[in-house]
Protein backbone atom coordinates (compact mmCIF):
# COMPACT_ATOMS: atom_id res chain seq x y z
CA UNK A 1 0.00 0.00 0.00
CA UNK A 2 3.00 2.63 0.69
CA UNK A 3 4.42 1.92 -2.47
CA UNK A 4 1.38 2.33 -4.02
CA UNK A 5 1.45 5.82 -2.20
CA UNK A 6 4.79 6.56 -3.34
CA UNK A 7 4.84 5.88 -7.03
CA UNK A 8 1.49 7.75 -7.05
CA UNK A 9 2.91 10.76 -5.40
CA UNK A 10 5.68 10.43 -7.75
CA UNK A 11 3.70 10.57 -10.48
CA UNK A 12 1.70 13.45 -9.38
CA UNK A 13 4.52 15.31 -8.97
CA UNK A 14 6.10 14.12 -12.66
CA UNK A 15 2.78 15.78 -14.11
CA UNK A 16 3.21 18.96 -11.83
CA UNK A 17 6.92 19.21 -13.48
CA UNK A 18 5.13 18.66 -16.95
CA UNK A 19 2.95 21.05 -16.70
CA UNK A 20 5.02 23.70 -15.45
CA UNK A 21 7.22 22.98 -18.54
CA UNK A 22 4.93 23.36 -20.86
CA UNK A 23 3.21 26.24 -19.63
CA UNK A 24 6.76 27.81 -19.96
CA UNK A 25 6.90 26.64 -23.72
CA UNK A 26 3.45 28.20 -24.39
CA UNK A 27 4.57 31.25 -22.85
CA UNK A 28 7.32 31.61 -24.34
CA UNK A 29 5.79 30.45 -27.47
CA UNK A 30 3.23 33.54 -27.22
CA UNK A 31 6.01 35.80 -26.76
CA UNK A 32 7.43 35.01 -29.55
CA UNK A 33 4.23 35.20 -31.91
CA UNK A 34 3.45 38.33 -30.50
CA UNK A 35 7.25 39.37 -31.80
CA UNK A 36 7.28 38.03 -35.04
CA UNK A 37 3.94 39.71 -35.71
CA UNK A 38 5.10 42.79 -34.29
CA UNK A 39 8.33 42.71 -36.31
CA UNK A 40 6.23 42.06 -39.60
CA UNK A 41 4.28 44.87 -38.64
CA UNK A 42 7.76 47.00 -38.32
CA UNK A 43 8.53 45.70 -41.01
CA UNK A 44 5.42 46.35 -42.83
CA UNK A 45 5.50 50.13 -41.84
CA UNK A 46 9.26 50.66 -43.11
CA UNK A 47 8.92 49.43 -46.37
CA UNK A 48 6.08 51.80 -46.98
CA UNK A 49 8.34 54.63 -45.81
CA UNK A 50 10.67 54.31 -48.70
CA UNK A 51 9.91 56.19 -52.03
CA UNK A 52 12.04 54.51 -53.98
CA UNK A 53 14.46 51.44 -54.16
CA UNK A 54 17.94 51.20 -55.32
CA UNK A 55 20.46 48.79 -56.13
CA UNK A 56 23.88 49.24 -55.53
CA UNK A 57 26.05 46.66 -57.35
CA UNK A 58 29.85 45.49 -57.40
CA UNK A 59 31.10 42.15 -58.80
CA UNK A 60 32.04 41.10 -55.02
CA UNK A 61 29.29 42.76 -52.77
CA UNK A 62 30.91 40.85 -49.87
CA UNK A 63 33.92 42.56 -50.26
CA UNK A 64 34.74 44.59 -46.84
CA UNK A 65 35.47 47.85 -48.16
CA UNK A 66 32.54 47.61 -50.42
CA UNK A 67 30.32 46.73 -47.60
CA UNK A 68 31.48 50.31 -45.69
CA UNK A 69 30.43 51.87 -49.53
CA UNK A 70 26.90 50.05 -49.59
CA UNK A 71 26.40 50.91 -45.33
CA UNK A 72 27.43 54.88 -46.21
CA UNK A 73 24.33 54.81 -48.77
CA UNK A 74 22.09 52.85 -46.97
CA UNK A 75 22.35 55.02 -43.70
CA UNK A 76 21.99 58.25 -46.37
CA UNK A 77 18.98 57.00 -48.23
CA UNK A 78 17.08 56.70 -44.55
CA UNK A 79 16.78 59.92 -44.80
CA UNK A 80 15.14 60.40 -48.27
CA UNK A 81 13.12 57.42 -48.26
CA UNK A 82 15.31 55.50 -50.64
CA UNK A 83 16.04 51.80 -50.15
CA UNK A 84 19.12 50.77 -50.99
CA UNK A 85 20.26 47.30 -51.57
CA UNK A 86 23.72 45.53 -51.85
CA UNK A 87 22.22 43.49 -54.46
CA UNK A 88 23.38 39.96 -54.86
CA UNK A 89 24.60 40.00 -51.28
CA UNK A 90 22.51 37.26 -50.49
CA UNK A 91 22.27 35.27 -53.82
CA UNK A 92 24.05 31.98 -53.97
CA UNK A 93 27.00 31.72 -56.20
CA UNK A 94 28.99 34.24 -58.07
CA UNK A 95 27.23 36.48 -60.70
CA UNK A 96 28.86 39.22 -62.49
CA UNK A 97 28.45 43.05 -62.43
CA UNK A 98 27.33 42.23 -65.97
CA UNK A 99 24.17 39.92 -64.69
CA UNK A 100 23.89 41.26 -61.61
CA UNK A 101 22.93 43.96 -63.46
CA UNK A 102 20.57 42.31 -65.70
CA UNK A 103 18.78 41.16 -62.78
CA UNK A 104 17.92 44.59 -61.22
CA UNK A 105 16.73 45.88 -64.20
CA UNK A 106 14.63 42.75 -64.78
CA UNK A 107 13.80 43.68 -61.03
CA UNK A 108 12.45 47.26 -62.08
CA UNK A 109 14.29 48.75 -59.32
CA UNK A 110 14.27 52.67 -59.38
CA UNK A 111 17.95 53.63 -59.74
CA UNK A 112 21.43 51.36 -59.70
CA UNK A 113 24.79 52.44 -58.35
CA UNK A 114 27.79 50.06 -60.01
CA UNK A 115 30.95 49.55 -59.49
CA UNK A 116 32.24 48.95 -63.04
CA UNK A 117 34.31 46.29 -63.58
CA UNK A 118 34.18 45.26 -67.37
CA UNK A 119 33.27 48.50 -69.04
CA UNK A 120 32.40 47.04 -71.98
CA UNK A 121 29.87 44.68 -70.79
CA UNK A 122 28.74 47.14 -68.08
CA UNK A 123 28.03 49.55 -70.71
CA UNK A 124 25.87 47.48 -72.33
CA UNK A 125 23.76 46.88 -69.32
CA UNK A 126 24.03 51.04 -68.26
CA UNK A 127 22.31 51.88 -71.76
CA UNK A 128 19.48 48.43 -71.72
CA UNK A 129 19.01 50.58 -67.63
CA UNK A 130 18.43 53.91 -69.33
CA UNK A 131 15.92 53.12 -72.10
CA UNK A 132 13.76 51.31 -69.30
CA UNK A 133 14.42 55.07 -67.34
CA UNK A 134 16.48 53.27 -64.88
CA UNK A 135 19.40 56.25 -63.91
CA UNK A 136 22.72 54.63 -63.57
CA UNK A 137 25.19 56.20 -61.21
CA UNK A 138 29.19 55.01 -61.85
CA UNK A 139 31.16 54.59 -58.62
CA UNK A 140 35.09 54.13 -58.35
CA UNK A 141 35.72 52.81 -61.74
CA UNK A 142 33.69 54.37 -64.92
CA UNK A 143 32.12 53.69 -68.32
CA UNK A 144 32.04 57.16 -70.16
CA UNK A 145 30.96 55.77 -73.34
CA UNK A 146 27.70 55.07 -71.64
CA UNK A 147 24.38 56.66 -70.67
CA UNK A 148 25.22 56.76 -67.19
CA UNK A 149 23.98 59.72 -65.16
CA UNK A 150 27.00 60.37 -63.06
CA UNK A 151 30.58 59.15 -62.39
CA UNK A 152 31.31 59.29 -58.59
CA UNK A 153 34.90 59.35 -57.95
CA UNK A 154 38.28 60.46 -55.74
CA UNK A 155 38.96 63.63 -56.54
CA UNK A 156 41.88 62.97 -58.27
CA UNK A 157 43.92 66.20 -58.29
CA UNK A 158 43.25 66.47 -54.50
CA UNK A 159 44.37 63.44 -54.17
CA UNK A 160 47.72 64.23 -56.14
CA UNK A 161 48.15 67.45 -54.18
CA UNK A 162 48.12 65.56 -50.64
CA UNK A 163 50.64 63.03 -52.30
CA UNK A 164 52.56 66.11 -53.36
CA UNK A 165 52.51 67.83 -50.28
CA UNK A 166 53.75 64.59 -48.20
CA UNK A 167 56.47 64.47 -50.70
CA UNK A 168 57.08 67.96 -50.27
CA UNK A 169 58.22 67.66 -46.09
CA UNK A 170 59.90 64.84 -46.64
CA UNK A 171 62.25 65.07 -49.21
CA UNK A 172 63.27 68.75 -47.56
CA UNK A 173 64.18 67.20 -44.63
CA UNK A 174 65.82 63.89 -46.35
CA UNK A 175 68.00 66.59 -48.93
CA UNK A 176 69.00 68.71 -45.86
CA UNK A 177 70.69 65.38 -44.17
CA UNK A 178 71.87 63.58 -47.28
CA UNK A 179 73.07 66.94 -49.36
CA UNK A 180 71.70 65.15 -52.88
CA UNK A 181 68.58 64.47 -55.09
CA UNK A 182 65.82 62.57 -53.15
CA UNK A 183 65.00 59.62 -55.39
CA UNK A 184 60.52 59.81 -55.31
CA UNK A 185 58.80 56.57 -56.96
CA UNK A 186 55.15 56.80 -57.27
CA UNK A 187 53.76 53.85 -58.26
CA UNK A 188 51.44 53.10 -60.58
CA UNK A 189 48.41 50.82 -61.18
CA UNK A 190 48.72 48.52 -64.70
CA UNK A 191 45.05 47.47 -63.84
CA UNK A 192 43.32 50.83 -63.96
CA UNK A 193 41.00 51.55 -66.63
CA UNK A 194 40.53 55.34 -65.54
CA UNK A 195 42.51 58.63 -66.19
CA UNK A 196 43.07 59.23 -62.50
CA UNK A 197 46.43 57.89 -62.12
CA UNK A 198 47.56 60.62 -64.90
CA UNK A 199 45.89 63.38 -63.33
CA UNK A 200 47.10 62.46 -59.65
CA UNK A 201 50.59 62.39 -61.36
CA UNK A 202 50.33 65.38 -62.89
CA UNK A 203 49.05 67.27 -59.04
CA UNK A 204 51.95 65.69 -57.39
CA UNK A 205 54.39 66.87 -60.40
CA UNK A 206 52.62 70.54 -60.27
CA UNK A 207 52.63 70.41 -56.00
CA UNK A 208 56.54 69.22 -56.11
CA UNK A 209 57.43 71.77 -58.58
CA UNK A 210 59.09 74.30 -55.86
CA UNK A 211 61.72 71.76 -54.76
CA UNK A 212 61.95 69.92 -58.34
CA UNK A 213 65.51 70.69 -58.17
CA UNK A 214 65.92 68.43 -54.61
CA UNK A 215 64.15 65.87 -56.20
CA UNK A 216 64.15 63.07 -59.21
CA UNK A 217 60.44 62.48 -59.31
CA UNK A 218 59.87 59.28 -61.36
CA UNK A 219 56.72 56.85 -61.98
CA UNK A 220 56.61 53.10 -62.31
CA UNK A 221 53.39 51.20 -63.36
CA UNK A 222 53.68 47.56 -61.58
CA UNK A 223 51.33 44.54 -61.89
CA UNK A 224 49.34 44.64 -58.71
CA UNK A 225 46.99 42.38 -60.02
CA UNK A 226 47.84 40.21 -56.81
CA UNK A 227 49.78 40.30 -53.78
CA UNK A 228 52.72 38.19 -55.03
CA UNK A 229 52.93 40.18 -57.94
CA UNK A 230 52.94 43.39 -55.98
CA UNK A 231 55.95 42.22 -53.59
CA UNK A 232 57.92 40.91 -56.90
CA UNK A 233 58.09 44.77 -58.30
CA UNK A 234 58.30 46.38 -55.00
CA UNK A 235 60.90 43.98 -54.16
CA UNK A 236 62.74 44.41 -57.57
CA UNK A 237 62.79 48.55 -56.56
CA UNK A 238 63.86 48.12 -52.97
CA UNK A 239 66.74 45.60 -53.67
CA UNK A 240 68.07 48.21 -56.41
CA UNK A 241 71.15 50.30 -55.83
CA UNK A 242 69.13 53.35 -56.96
CA UNK A 243 66.35 52.55 -54.39
CA UNK A 244 63.85 55.00 -53.81
CA UNK A 245 64.20 57.29 -50.93
CA UNK A 246 60.37 57.76 -51.02
CA UNK A 247 58.00 55.32 -51.72
CA UNK A 248 54.25 56.54 -53.05
CA UNK A 249 51.82 53.93 -53.19
CA UNK A 250 48.04 54.59 -54.83
CA UNK A 251 46.40 50.92 -53.80
CA UNK A 252 45.93 48.95 -50.75
CA UNK A 253 48.36 46.44 -52.35
CA UNK A 254 51.29 47.83 -53.56
CA UNK A 255 51.29 49.54 -49.64
CA UNK A 256 51.16 46.09 -48.42
CA UNK A 257 53.98 45.12 -50.38
CA UNK A 258 56.37 48.34 -49.59
CA UNK A 259 55.58 47.57 -45.94
CA UNK A 260 56.96 43.91 -46.03
CA UNK A 261 59.76 44.82 -48.07
CA UNK A 262 61.29 47.66 -46.49
CA UNK A 263 61.21 45.74 -43.22
CA UNK A 264 62.36 42.30 -45.03
CA UNK A 265 65.57 43.86 -46.60
CA UNK A 266 65.81 46.56 -43.30
CA UNK A 267 65.29 49.62 -45.71
CA UNK A 268 63.33 51.21 -42.73
CA UNK A 269 64.77 54.80 -42.50
CA UNK A 270 65.98 54.77 -45.82
CA UNK A 271 62.87 54.31 -47.79
CA UNK A 272 59.68 56.12 -47.17
CA UNK A 273 56.39 54.83 -47.35
CA UNK A 274 53.09 57.19 -48.41
CA UNK A 275 50.28 54.78 -47.98
CA UNK A 276 46.90 54.50 -49.09
CA UNK A 277 43.79 53.19 -47.46
CA UNK A 278 43.43 52.19 -44.07
CA UNK A 279 43.89 48.77 -43.78
CA UNK A 280 45.44 47.24 -40.11
CA UNK A 281 49.21 46.86 -41.74
CA UNK A 282 49.14 50.61 -42.75
CA UNK A 283 47.68 51.75 -39.62
CA UNK A 284 50.51 49.82 -37.83
CA UNK A 285 53.09 51.16 -39.72
CA UNK A 286 52.60 54.78 -39.57
CA UNK A 287 52.29 53.80 -35.83
CA UNK A 288 56.25 51.91 -35.81
CA UNK A 289 57.33 55.27 -37.83
CA UNK A 290 57.27 52.59 -41.09
CA UNK A 291 54.80 54.52 -43.07
CA UNK A 292 55.14 58.36 -43.01
CA UNK A 293 51.25 58.27 -43.59
CA UNK A 294 48.42 57.39 -46.04
CA UNK A 295 45.87 58.80 -48.20
CA UNK A 296 41.95 57.68 -47.86
CA UNK A 297 39.11 58.03 -49.49
CA UNK A 298 36.71 57.30 -46.97
CA UNK A 299 34.21 54.34 -48.16
CA UNK A 300 31.38 55.46 -46.27
CA UNK A 301 31.55 59.03 -47.95
CA UNK A 302 32.14 56.96 -51.48
CA UNK A 303 28.30 55.50 -50.62
CA UNK A 304 26.53 58.86 -48.83
CA UNK A 305 28.01 60.48 -51.99
CA UNK A 306 26.16 58.24 -54.43
CA UNK A 307 23.08 58.30 -52.45
CA UNK A 308 22.99 61.59 -52.44
CA UNK A 309 23.78 62.02 -55.98
CA UNK A 310 20.98 59.28 -56.73
CA UNK A 311 18.82 61.00 -54.59
CA UNK A 312 19.12 64.41 -56.29
CA UNK A 313 18.65 63.04 -59.58
CA UNK A 314 15.57 60.69 -58.78
CA UNK A 315 13.54 64.06 -57.34
CA UNK A 316 15.00 66.18 -59.68
CA UNK A 317 16.10 64.54 -62.80
CA UNK A 318 19.24 66.71 -62.52
CA UNK A 319 22.96 65.46 -61.45
CA UNK A 320 26.52 66.98 -61.73
CA UNK A 321 27.92 64.23 -64.17
CA UNK A 322 30.84 64.24 -61.89
CA UNK A 323 30.66 63.30 -57.81
CA UNK A 324 34.11 63.96 -56.22
CA UNK A 325 34.55 62.29 -52.91
CA UNK A 326 37.64 64.18 -50.93
CA UNK A 327 40.46 62.30 -49.33
CA UNK A 328 41.55 62.45 -46.13
CA UNK A 329 45.55 62.18 -45.09
CA UNK A 330 46.01 59.73 -41.65
CA UNK A 331 49.38 60.96 -40.00
CA UNK A 332 50.74 59.61 -36.69
CA UNK A 333 48.85 62.75 -35.46
CA UNK A 334 45.16 61.88 -36.28
CA UNK A 335 46.08 58.07 -36.12
CA UNK A 336 43.94 57.33 -32.80
CA UNK A 337 40.60 58.51 -35.15
CA UNK A 338 41.15 55.53 -37.31
CA UNK A 339 42.11 52.74 -35.12
CA UNK A 340 39.44 53.58 -33.03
Amino acid sequence: MKSYKENWKKLIGIGVVALAALLVLIGIGMIYHEKVKKDARVEKKDRTDYQYHVAIISENPTDSFWKKIYQGAKDAGKGDQILIENFGETLSGEYSTEELMEMAIAAKVDGIIVQVSDEEAVSAQIDKAEEQNIPVITIRSDAPASKRVSFVSGNDYAIGEMYGNQINNIAQKKAEEEDRKIRVTVLLNSEERNAAPNVIFTAISETTASIASKIELTSKVIDNTGMFESEENVRDLILDTSYPDIIVCMSAVDTSSAIQCVVDYNKVGQTSIIGYYAQKDTLEGIQKGIVESSVLINPTEWGKTAEQGMNEYLKKRHISEYLPVSPELITADNIKKYTE
